[in-house]
Formats: C-alpha cells, structure tokens, sequence
C-alpha cells in the first residue's frame, strides 16, 4: 500500500492525502506541490498561498534598503538596488575579496592583504583599517562599525577612526545584539562583558566557560563548544551547564534551542559528518539548573549527504525534530513520547521521488511566511 502510494505521489500533485497521526498542536508540511496542514487529530488538509504582506520587513543586515553586492573578476565591488547601480569601489580588488557589512547608509568590506574600507556609499571606500585577516562583522544603531581585529574588536566611528579596542578571549569569541545594539565578548581575564558604542560594562567572571558564545533570540547567552554547553544570563548568572568530554567521539551539530519558558534546552550530539552512511544521533534536553542532560530520542541516521544537522523548534513542552536525513518526530519532553512524522512527510505528493517534506509547527510558520 505504502509503495502503490509513493508512486501516485510522485505523478501528481492532486493524490488523495493520507492520514496523519495526532499531534498536540497543528504543524505544517511543506513540499514542491504545495504547503499541507496537520490537524491534532491527524486530518490533513491543503494550505491556500495568502497574498504577500506589503508590510515593509527591514533586515539588519542592510537596514531595510534592498541591496546586492557583486563583484566581477576585474576585482571591482558594485552594489545594486533593485537592479539599480548605487555604488562602485574605486580601485580593484582581486582574488583579495573578504567579509562585508551594512549599516545606515554605510558599507564596508574587507581586503585580506590591505585591511577594512568603508564608504557611505556617495564617495569613494576609504581604508579605515589597516591590517591582514580582518573582518567587518556589523554597525550598530550609530553607524560605528565593529570590526574583528585578532584578539580585539574595533569600533569604527562613521568618519573612519578607530574609537575603541576590545580585547576578547579568542575560544569565546564575541557576539553583537542587533536588537539591544549591544556587544557582548569575555575578556581575557575571564569576565562577562557587554559593551555599547564605547561604553563597556563587565558583568560576573565566568570559569571554565569553553565555546563560541552566541545570542538567543530569548536574550540568553549560549557558549558551545567541542564538549559542552553553558547557558548563562546577560548578567552572566549560569542557568544550566553540562559537557559531554567523556565521548569526544561525538559533537554538537544543531546549536541550542531554548524554549520559551526558558527553562530547558534542547541539542543533539551525533558522530556524523558530510557523506557518513552509518551514523548516529540523540537528542537531548538540559533543564534550568541542572548539569546533566536528559536523553529524549536516539536514532541512527541515514545517509547524510554533504550536510548534516538538524532543526528543533519548541511548543509549549513539545518539540519538533527535523533531521537533515529526512527523519521528522514530535518529541514530549515530560514522558519522552514520541510522535513519528517521517512516513508522512515522505508520502505526502511531491514531484520528485526520494523528496521530503520540510516541517514547522504552525505557528512558527505563520510568523516566518
């Protein structure tokens, strides 16, 4: 039944729909045929495209103006707007592109040999910033850019002059709030700090915090790194901790999901990586002053092709785990039930064979599209 269905599906995007199982809030499924709802009680049903919002969605990165950049093989940047030319570099740089940043009305890039230049996009770049392997990261509110310097951050001021050093410890990296327009890095002594513009603020000294520090969309502060995850405040208060060093054999591939109490922490640790064909993957939930995770789901993983990871999105105490291998599961985080959807996302009409379905609660997907 299950093979007579995959083939009807692969030939029309019109084949009956299947049954679902229940799940505790409605989900959507997506394919190249079209977007299909999963009701709670396991009904599906076919999701009408609603007309584009003319609401105006600014993004950070280029402040809301619809910008492109490109770059010919003379070496020479230009940057679009709506397929319009509004700027040139002046000089060329080639086979030496880098990094690049926008801010209000500004534009920066990197040159690898020469360092940072900026341009407010009415003149000529100008280098502000001499040096090899920088990195423009982003501007704040201001127009100050932040710079990747080595073991500092610089702060560019609008005119070109550097304003302020930062000097960070490198294994924590640093991260930069667009929303607050606030910094935050750990110094080389050990402490949390947060900076804005050229005002800096240090918080609590954190020890042995290993990994990469990053900022959810929660306000909470996540370092992960090769053996561990630590959640801390913005005041650097440590909220839960755990670390996996005994199994090196085994890494952190899909981040950290916080839920929206939060109060628990969703990640998975799999000894996978790019073309692996025998793999395997758990998933795990860390709770709110605890340091160690709970096991939630374990499964071997299918071919993985030239990605691997995974996305977990939460509602309510429920989770949602789409695996880059094709393997779907709501997953309850108090009993450890699970509800698989990999069947169905597979046999759900699609026009080419082998394809799934991309997965999101309903809600989540109403505030992305």
């Amino acid at each position: 039944m299950l093979a007579v269905l995959l083939t009807a599906t692969t030939l029309s995007c019109h084949a009956p729909l299947p049954h679902g199982p229940r799940v505790p809030a409605p989900i959507v499924l997506s394919t190249s045929c079209g977007r299909f709802v999963l009701a709670t009680d396991g009904g599906l049903s076919r999701l009408r495209d609603r007309a584009h919002s003319s609401r105006r969605v600014v993004n950070w990165r280029n402040w809301g103006m619809p910008l492109i950049v490109r770059r010919n093989r003379a070496g020479r940047f230009f940057v679009f707007q709506h397929r319009r030319l509004v700027w040139r570099s002046r000089d060329l740089y080639p086979n030496d592109g880098s990094s690049i940043a926008f801010g209000p009305h500004s534009f920066a890039f990197a040159s690898y040999r020469r360092g940072v230049f900026l341009t407010n996009l009415d003149g000529p770049e100008r280098l502000v910033l001499r040096g090899r392997s920088l990195f423009p990261y982003d501007f704040d509110s201001a127009g100050r850019l932040l710079v990747g310097a080595g073991r500092t951050i610089a702060v560019i001021s609008p005119g070109g002059a550097t304003i302020r050093r930062y000097p960070y410890r490198l294994r924590n990296g640093f991260a930069f709030d667009e929303r607050s327009d606030t910094l935050f890095f750990v110094t080389p002594r050990g402490e949390l700090a947060s900076a804005r513009g050229t005002t800096v603020h240090l918080a609590r000294h954190l020890r042995d915090v290993e990994g990469t520090i990053s900022i959810d969309q929660s306000d909470l502060l996540i370092f992960a790194g090769g053996t561990g995850i630590t959640v801390t405040r913005r005041d650097g208060a440590v909220l839960a901790r755990t670390n996996w060093a005994h199994s090196r054999r085994v890494a952190s591939d899909s981040g950290v999901s916080v839920s929206r109490d939060r109060k628990a922490f969703a990640f998975r640790l799999t000894d996978a990586h790019p073309g692996s064909r025998l793999s395997q993957a758990t998933v795990y939930v860390l709770r709110a002053g605890a340091r160690k995770a709970q096991t939630l789901y374990h499964h071997r993983l299918g071919p993985s092709g030239c990605g691997v990871g995974a996305n977990l999105n939460w509602h309510g105490r429920f989770l949602l785990y789409s695996s880059t291998d094709g393997r779907n599961v709501v997953l309850d985080t108090a009993d450890g039930r699970a509800v698989d959807l990999t069947r169905l996302a597979r046999v759900l009409p699609h026009r080419s064979e082998g394809k799934t379905a991309r997965v999101l609660w309903r809600s989540d997907f109403e505030s992305e599209y």
